[in-house]
């Protein structure tokens, strides 16, 4: 059973307003930031900046000359700050962060109602009294992890993408892994999968990732699937985020049940082994995980509903949650092949050769339906005239269906044609990366991600966002107060790019082996640091390529060079290559 991570076991820190980014009727608004006092009549208002988002409490220091009324309005933006009024009806599932406090005369320190997520917090006095605001800070507050993983190359962009999906994983690592920490703050399947590879190579973590599956495996259905968000284990906020309603009570969002994020946990406890080596929480959810194999056996591509019982990303056209059928087969042909590894590694040969069976069933079956990948030719859906996307290009060579050679064949067919759909939400530009970086194409990956994270850096960016739709530049296109601008499933640079550019990866559980294929793209440089159960590994690379790695002891690596054969390298010893 997952142990609860109460509030006391968080880490706390104060941070304080950097700036004053609005002020409406103020007298020396700007005061209030060096001790000195801002004054806040009925109808005045003031915006904090605190330079970057944070999640945690807000606290006032301010005396009051009667009683009077002050609005907190939170924003992860100015625009989201500034707007007024909740832009959605009463019984909408969501609201935006607000709070009210009745404050009574003289000098006090308030607080607001709840943990909250922002960068911004409007000030509003409504009256009838006038409001001295003599002091503002925020307690920041995050799971208990340590920065060990380090990443720095030659483009400043990249490095800024790596350092704002630190920032992101930091934040959204709570008493669980939350999706995002201002919208949901929720523990969904999907969202967990890619958060973990990217927490893992910053801070090592075990211990929440551990809980977190624990957290999936008590939301089980009776015929084997699992809830994609642990609500019914505690894997929301409430009541600390009060305008999220009752999470507490049982459902129809807790019974939801989404095929693609199935197979994301059964293919997360393979990566989880993989990476911290733990095989017993593996044989503890085995029950489980053979559970979530056999209903994922059973899915009906034909019969699977886009949107609801499958998800692959925002729709351009209508910004709604729509689904690839060709990119879940292929994801579950994946996840059938990751199951293999994981029942091999646990002494299941039985179930090994029955997952192999699944996945060489699925992966005839998805392109017998859709079309052939290797042709550029694979649709997202049976008419012939349905869409063609990266999503599905991406997923048939993560599921083996094509080779390194083969997508870099479709890659500039792909690319050429507007009507081919990329993605928008983080987690498939993960994935769309992943699948790029993994068939060679580092500086087309590269140049991807500039373009991806590029946006949002250039629009002031302190974490990653949920989505961008870059067709629209600075425009994420989800409503100003219902969007998220902290998501974890956004940090993909975090994971990628010392797994990718570094070349660092495991190939057996706890990191025992580990391949090193360095691929600087068009970078003149790079270095980083990857934590692992032994110690972590460090290397520097220049052009060449030329390079240095640090092994710790218990690691056997094979360094692979272009053009070169395969070379073995002991650990516990420093290796030059070039």
């Amino acid at each position: 059973m997952a142990q609860a991570i109460t509030p006391a076991a968080l880490v706390y820190t104060p941070r304080e307003p950097r700036a004053i980014a609005h002020a409406v009727a103020a007298l020396n608004p700007a005061a209030c930031l060096a001790g000195g006092e801002t004054l806040l009549r009925p109808g005045a208002s003031v915006v904090l900046d605190f330079g970057e988002e944070l999640v945690g409490v807000i606290e006032l220091t301010a005396e009051a000359d009667g009683a009077t009324t002050v609005e907190l309005i939170e924003g992860e933006d100015l625009e989201e700050a500034l707007l007024v009024q909740d832009p959605f009806p009463p019984d909408h599932w969501y609201h935006q962060p607000r709070d009210i406090l009745q404050v009574n005369p003289g000098r006090q320190t308030l607080r607001n109602q709840g943990r909250r997520a922002f960068r911004f917090v409007n000030v509003i006095v409504h009256g009838p009294g006038a409001l001295r605001l003599s002091g503002a800070r925020a307690i920041l507050e995050h799971a208990p992890v340590t920065d060990r993983g380090h990443f720095h190359c030659s483009d400043p962009l990249l490095n800024d993408a790596w350092a704002i999906s630190r920032r992101t994983m930091r934040l959204c690592m709570q008493g669980f892994y939350e999706d995002g920490v201002k919208r949901d703050g929720m523990l969904w399947i999907g969202d967990y999968r890619v958060e973990f590879l990217c927490a893992w190579p910053l801070f090592a973590d075990a211990a929440l990732a551990r809980r977190s599956l624990e957290m999936f495996a008590q939301c089980r259905h009776a015929n084997g699937s699992l809830s994609a968000v642990a609500l019914d284990a505690g894997g929301h906020l409430y009541p600390r985020v009060s305008y999220l309603g009752d999470l507490s009570t049982h459902g129809g969002l807790h019974e939801w049940v989404l095929d693609n994020y199935c197979a994301d946990f059964v293919s997360s406890i393979w990566e989880y082994v993989l990476y911290t080596g733990d095989t017993t929480l593996a044989r503890e959810l085995a029950p489980v995980t053979r559970g979530v194999l056999e209903h994922l056996a059973r899915v009906d591509l034909v019969a699977a509903v886009p949107g609801r019982t499958f998800i692959t990303d925002n729709q351009p056209e209508t910004k709604d949650w729509w689904g690839s059928r060709a990119a879940l087969g292929y994801q579950l042909a994946a996840t059938f092949g990751d199951a293999a590894k994981l029942a091999e590694h646990l002494g299941d040969s039985s179930l090994a050769a029955q997952c192999g069976t699944w996945r060489a069933a699925r992966l005839q079956e998805t392109a017998e339906k859709f079309g052939s990948p290797a042709q550029a030719a694979l649709r997202d859906d049976l008419p012939a005239g349905a869409t063609r996307s990266w999503h599905a290009h991406a997923a048939a060579f993560l599921a083996g269906a094509l080779d390194a050679a083969q997508l870099q064949s479709v890659h500039p067919r792909l690319q050429a044609d507007a009507a081919v759909r990329r993605p928008m939400a983080g987690f498939m530009e993960f994935y769309l990366l992943q699948a790029w970086l993994g068939a060679g194409l580092v500086r087309e990956a590269l140049d991807e991600m500039r373009s991806y994270y590029g946006q949002m850096l250039r629009n002031g960016a302190t974490t990653t966002w949920e989505l961008v739709y870059r067709r629209e530049p600075g425009i994420d296109h989800i409503q100003p107060a219902g969007r998220s601008h902290c998501h974890g499933w956004s940090a993909g640079p975090a994971c990628l790019l010392p797994a990718y550019i570094l070349g660092i990866t495991p190939t057996s559980p706890g990191y025992r082996t580990v391949d090193l294929r360095p691929a600087l793209g068009d970078l003149t440089g790079a270095e980083g640091v990857v934590p692992t159960p032994h110690g972590d590994i460090r290397v520097s690379l220049q052009t060449g390529p030329r390079g240095e790695v640090v092994l710790p002891a218990g690691i056997t690596a094979t360094l692979h060079l272009p053009g070169r054969p395969a070379t073995t390298l002991a650990g516990g010893r420093t290796h030059v290559f070039g």
